[in-house]
């Protein structure tokens, strides 16, 4: 893009250009840089949570199934040895046992 600074257009003048310098000093470098290392860091810190929030839900679902399992198996266990006194039970009364007093 070609900028001029004349106001008007004569045959045989040489238009003046307006030269636009754009430069970054070292104060504007230094900001720019600690802002993108800003955004970095919040970014590696909003993974690092959620990555660890995810880990803690994890474990504290594998806790509860394993609860979960433990009580399966004891009330497996509790519903045999129940079963298993009714059939003694069952087979005293049938063979006309009595219980001692």
């Amino acid at each position: 893009m070609l900028l001029t600074n004349s106001n008007g257009i004569k045959i045989g003048e040489r238009k003046r250009t307006i030269g636009k310098r754009f430069s970054l000093g070292s104060g504007t470098l230094k900001v720019v840089v600690v802002v993108i290392f800003a955004a970095f860091t919040l970014f590696y810190l909003s993974q690092s949570t959620q990555s660890t929030t995810r880990n803690y839900t994890i474990s504290d679902l594998e806790n509860q199934k394993n609860k979960v399992q433990s009580e399966t198996e004891r009330l497996e266990v509790e519903a045999t040895r129940l079963k298993s006194l009714n059939d003694i039970q069952s087979n005293a009364d049938r063979l006309g046992m009595e219980n001692i007093k």
